[in-house]
């Protein structure tokens, strides 16, 4: 097949920068000139136009459509259409409504209701994936975390998402949700090991545009964000809300009344969400309430939803003389204290960025795993983190904050528990000495005590656990990430 290129506008069109332009060809079909840039896919490129990969490769001799070049000049088939301007789909953000999603692409509420099978336009969710173009086909699986956030990272003045590391996500599975390679997070990253990313992690997805937002929030609120989009079990979720001036905020969540944590100007109001294991996965209203100076309340409502933490299960066998340990009487009396204690709320923040390990030793039993002890039912889950830990060996505080309980408890043996602000503790179990007192304040590595086997334990190691507001939460998940 030949095609009649105009000679002079090519080149006009590679002197501007320009990444595609229209030509003639000998039949009806006509041809788009695409130039590749940085960061781009043929996958992307064939998204971009609206045709298939095998079409650009055919129409260009390329044997190999994962080997392209940046600046390399391809023919597109295009039957005289380009790709419209509307995306396929929309990930619902925080404070969208359908109506709104529906005005920002030119469409009626029911067209994009009977689109993605909705029946009730008030159950869409933070995170949820609508089809937006009539033959777009289902999305199999959400878009996770997405900040739109422009950078200057790529090749001319397209902005690109900045996409945040989520749980088992790798580098391949990112790049493939976005139809590009390893290779193309890594230079747009500077990555030098493909295979360590870690979880909070910011990386730039090239060439591709940040979210639209149909953000239909009320008066005086100016921004809503939910990070992630969506929540998980055992893990913790945060809400940050933005108004034009100051408000009070309240709210619930899962049958639980929130802790907001709000800046001196009390415009700007922070909300950590601790969900707790054995929620069932699905979506879950989430009200708050707004009251103004004048004593105007505004409320606003969101469905969040909830995803299944998958740890999976350990079975534990004890000794004899710690089978009363196992009594669900003694563990309820034991856990209500516990909860009566990190439920309180502290308004000032000590801690500043990710928590800092507690010991210097390695992970011998993750959190969350569903528990049977001595051959009982999966009823419990474990609650924090082993370090299996030298018995004598250091126990550090993992941030700032102050010291509110020093004692010794039946299952978790010696504990100190330490209050970090913004409901956020620390809690410190089987120790074999304890260092601190009630009232001390410790900073981020101050000895508190020494690793040993008091309580409920098969032997010497470091149980560590983080409370968000009365809910027990993974607490690598906050050595990975700043709430902060």
């Amino acid at each position: 097949m030949s095609v009649r290129v105009i000679v002079t506008m090519m080149l006009a069109g590679l002197l501007l920068g320009l990444p595609a332009f229209s030509v003639a060809q000998d039949t009806n079909e006509s041809v788009v000139v695409h130039v590749v840039q940085r960061g781009e896919t043929m996958y992307r490129i064939a998204q971009n136009y609206n045709v298939t990969v095998e079409a650009i490769a055919s129409f260009n001799s390329i044997a190999d459509p994962t080997n392209i070049q940046v600046g390399q000049r391809l023919l597109i088939p295009t039957n005289g259409e380009t790709r419209s301007e509307v995306p396929a789909t929309h990930v619902v953000q925080a404070g969208e409504t359908l109506k709104s999603i529906a005005t920002l692409y030119g469409l009626t509420v029911d067209e994009l209701a009977n689109r993605n099978s909705i029946t009730n336009i008030d159950r869409i969710f933070v995170g949820q994936v609508l089809n937006i173009r009539a033959s777009s086909p289902a999305t199999p699986s959400p878009i996770p975390t997405v900040e739109s956030t422009v950078t200057g990272e790529t090749s001319g003045d397209a902005p690109s998402l900045i996409y945040t590391v989520q749980g088992g996500d790798t580098l391949f599975r990112i790049a493939t949700r976005y139809g590009l390679t390893v290779n193309d997070l890594v230079r747009a990253n500077n990555v030098t090991d493909p295979t360590v990313i870690y979880l909070g992690q910011q990386l730039i997805i090239p060439g591709v545009k940040p979210l639209q937002s149909a953000l239909d929030l009320p008066p005086n609120v100016s921004n809503i964000v939910v990070t992630p989009t969506m929540f998980v079990e055992g893990q913790t979720g945060e809400i940050r809300l933005t108004t034009a001036v100051p408000m009070t905020v309240n709210g619930t969540f899962l049958a639980r009344n929130l802790s907001v944590a709000s800046d001196q100007s009390r415009t700007l109001d922070i909300i950590l969400v601790g969900i707790p294991v054995f929620t069932d996965a699905g979506v879950y209203p989430l009200a708050l309430s707004l009251t103004d100076g004048a004593g105007q309340v505004t409320p606003l409502d969101l469905n969040i939803q909830v995803l299944a933490g998958g740890y999976g299960r350990e079975s534990i066998t004890l000794s004899s003389n710690l089978a009363d340990l196992v009594d669900p009487n003694l563990e309820a009396s034991e856990l209500q204290k516990m909860q009566a204690i990190t439920s309180n709320f502290t308004p000032s923040r000590y801690f500043d960025g990710p928590l800092s390990l507690p010991a210097a030793a390695s992970i011998s039993s993750p959190f969350g795993r569903k528990r049977s002890y001595d051959g009982g039912p999966y009823d419990h889950f474990h609650a924090g983190t082993d370090f299996a830990a030298a018995p004598g060996s250091s126990v550090m505080a993992a941030a700032p904050g102050y010291v509110v309980f020093a004692d010794k408890l039946n299952v978790r043996g010696n504990v100190t528990i330490i209050d970090h602000g913004w409901g956020i503790y620390t809690v410190y179990c089987h120790q074999a000495t304890q260092y601190v007192k009630v009232g001390d304040f410790v900073n981020t590595g101050t000895v508190i005590g020494t690793v040993g086997a008091t309580g409920r334990v098969t032997g010497p190691h470091l149980h560590w656990e983080v409370w968000v507001n009365g809910v027990q939460v993974d607490p690598m998940q906050w050595v990975q990430q700043s709430f902060s």
